[in-house]
């Protein structure tokens, strides 16, 4: 199976957070959207959300064990899917 492999870019400090790896990229830009939106005092994509982005990395497939990369391309930015 081909997985997606993602990651938090970190605007302000200009770097990209741990990848992870997703079966399709509407489930990291749901699990994103959520987590940007959950209110807590030590949430740094909900309390900075113009700092952070969602990339796309590349794709990992679980059956041959290989990785393609290819230049990050951004799904979504978390001042766009942020609630008022």
């Amino acid at each position: 199976m081909i997985h997606f492999v993602i990651s938090v870019k970190d605007r302000a400090a200009d770097v990209y957070n741990r990848p992870f790896t997703v079966p399709h990229k509407n489930v990291a830009i749901r699990d994103f959207t959520d987590e940007v939106n959950r209110v807590a005092s030590d949430n740094q994509l909900n309390k900075h959300p113009d700092d952070f982005d969602l990339y796309c990395l590349g794709q990992f497939n679980d059956v041959t064990g290989e990785f393609s990369f290819e230049p990050p391309v951004v799904l979504v930015r978390a001042k766009d899917v942020i609630s008022s």
